[in-house]
């Protein structure tokens, strides 16, 4: 039987005492989030989630600024597919792995509020973002595998030549395992980003 993997937070949206106001609230900087980091790194905590949303600054650059100061420390950082190609996200997740030495994980957000959605530029509802995800990974396990001409990406723009340059640190198919997803079709759905 194997331990769990405990996990802590990096508060990219700012830090309070009291949770849902802002007493006592700590603005979000670079020293505090390192500080964070540094400390679930001390404590023996297996990684750390990177939220995405409007009031977070954004995941990946948080988490890159991270990686020299931690040892061991995995990032869980979350994503929305369709913010971004597949073809994009591959290559950031295929260098963060490389600079990380393959300390990197996904957390694939499918949901939330739909004016924060629309505010940044994805206009679908629930079912659609569902249909967006299992296209964005059909075209990241493509581009994973050298594959690139046999995936095409539905937003307007094909990726006739998508494939990544640089290799993740680990295989493709320990890449960034997936978290999170719930909905009717998850069953069918639940799939790691590698392969």
């Amino acid at each position: 039987m194997s331990t769990p993997d405990i996990f802590w937070f990096i508060p990219t949206h700012g830090d309070s005492r009291y949770l849902g106001t802002t007493k006592g609230a700590r603005a979000v900087d670079a020293d505090y989030l390192q500080q964070t980091a540094v400390a679930a790194n001390t404590l023996g905590y297996d990684g750390v989630l990177l939220p995405t949303g409007r009031s977070c600054e954004d995941a990946w650059i948080v988490a890159s600024s991270l990686i020299n100061a931690t040892k061991k420390l995995k990032f869980l950082v979350a994503i929305r597919p369709g913010l971004s190609t597949p073809g994009l996200a591959v290559r950031m997740a295929s260098t963060f792995d490389r600079l990380s030495n393959g300390r990197l994980l996904i957390n694939v957000v499918n949901g939330g509020d739909q004016g924060e959605l629309e505010a940044d530029g994805l206009y679908a509802d629930h079912a659609k973002r569902y249909e967006i995800s299992d296209e964005f990974f059909r075209v990241w396990r493509a581009s994973m595998a050298g594959e690139g001409g046999a995936a095409g990406f539905d937003f307007g723009r094909p990726a006739p030549h998508g494939r990544v340059a640089w290799r993740p640190a680990r295989p493709a198919g320990s890449l960034a395992q997936l978290v999170g997803r719930r909905w009717p079709g998850a069953r069918r759905s639940r799939h790691r980003a590698g392969g």
